[in-house]
Parts: C-alpha cells; structure tokens; sequence
C-alpha cells in the first residue's frame, strides 16, 4: 500500500496533466494513478467504496492548480465596534 504523502506528492508532481480539462472537479487516485474525475468529494468517496478500496489507500483531491491552493484573501473590511 502507498503512503499517502507519496500519493499526494505524485499528484502535486503531476498536476498541471490531471487537473487540465477538469477544473473544480474531485479527482480519485489510487497506485500513482488517476482512476477517475467526480463532480464532487462526496460522489468521488462513494465510487471508491463501491469499487472495495480500503480507506488509506486512495486519496480524493480537488482540481485546482499550485496557485489557486497558495492563494491568501485578504479582506480589508473589518470593524470593531
């Protein structure tokens, strides 16, 4: 079984490939591999189950690129009353 920090360092590694065309979709990956994009987590986590992988052993990410995952907000309205 994978370590899931290699897991995620394989997506980070290969993010631009997974995530062009799939925007804001939920990706699952298993094996260094991408088994299939979802509309959401909660669909994605369903198929996994379904499919009989065992929880650590596959990792559900969001599709977003390295600069939208590293982006603050700021927001200057604040008020103290």
């Amino acid at each position: 079984m994978e370590n899931l920090d290699d897991l995620y360092k394989w997506f980070d590694m290969n993010r631009d490939e997974i995530v062009k065309g799939h925007e804001g979709a939920s990706v699952l990956l298993k094996d260094d591999a991408v088994i299939s994009y979802f509309p959401n987590d909660d669909t994605a986590l369903e198929y996994a189950k379904k499919t009989g992988f065992s929880m650590g052993e596959f990792l559900i990410q969001e599709c977003i690129s390295k600069d939208e995952e590293s982006m603050y907000y700021y927001n200057e309205a604040v008020s103290f009353g």
